[in-house]
């Protein structure tokens, strides 16, 4: 058997190990090691921005919400005064329309009252002149104008203060 011996191989293989290890460690390991630190970083800083944007959508969403509240109310607010105008524009016409009746009324009567006025002068001219005619039978002679026209006159006061 042959004694164990220094073998050189075993050395350089451990001395190139060593050696590889350094400059992986040099050239891979730092550069790998900071590419997953960015990598994190970058992950991190997502996350963080999603947060924010979560933050901000659900202000956003708030926001809208009491808007959306605002418009409902300033919605209800004009159908409310929509209702009242049209109510109070309905009494208008009512009242113009009972205006307008009192006014019709009014003129009717008027017109009434100027026909009876005038049934009443016709009336009286015709009573007038029957009577001058009855009367000139009853004296049997013929009035002069100036005479007619008096007797007719007086006769016309009479008659209009009678009560009709």
């Amino acid at each position: 058997m042959e004694s164990l011996g220094f073998n050189g191989t075993l050395l350089a293989q451990m001395f190139n190990f060593l050696v590889l290890l350094i400059l992986l460690r040099a050239v891979a390991y730092k550069p790998f090691m900071n590419m997953l630190e960015k990598r994190k970083e970058l992950i991190e800083s997502s996350i963080a921005a999603a947060e924010e944007d979560k933050k901000q959508a659900e202000a956003l969403r708030a926001s809208l919400q009491a808007e959306l509240q605002h418009s409902r109310q300033e919605a209800a607010e004009i159908v409310a005064r929509a209702a009242k105008n049209a109510e109070e524009q309905a009494q208008q016409i009512i009242e113009a329309a009972k205006a307008e009746a009192v006014r019709v009324r009014d003129g009717a009567l008027a017109d009434i009252q100027r026909e009876k006025e005038k049934a009443v002068a016709e009336l009286r001219d015709q009573v007038a002149t029957l009577s001058i005619l009855v009367a000139g039978k009853i004296i049997d002679q013929k009035l002069n104008d100036d005479i007619q026209k008096d007797l007719v006159n007086k006769f016309v006061k009479e008659a209009g203060d009678l009560p009709c």
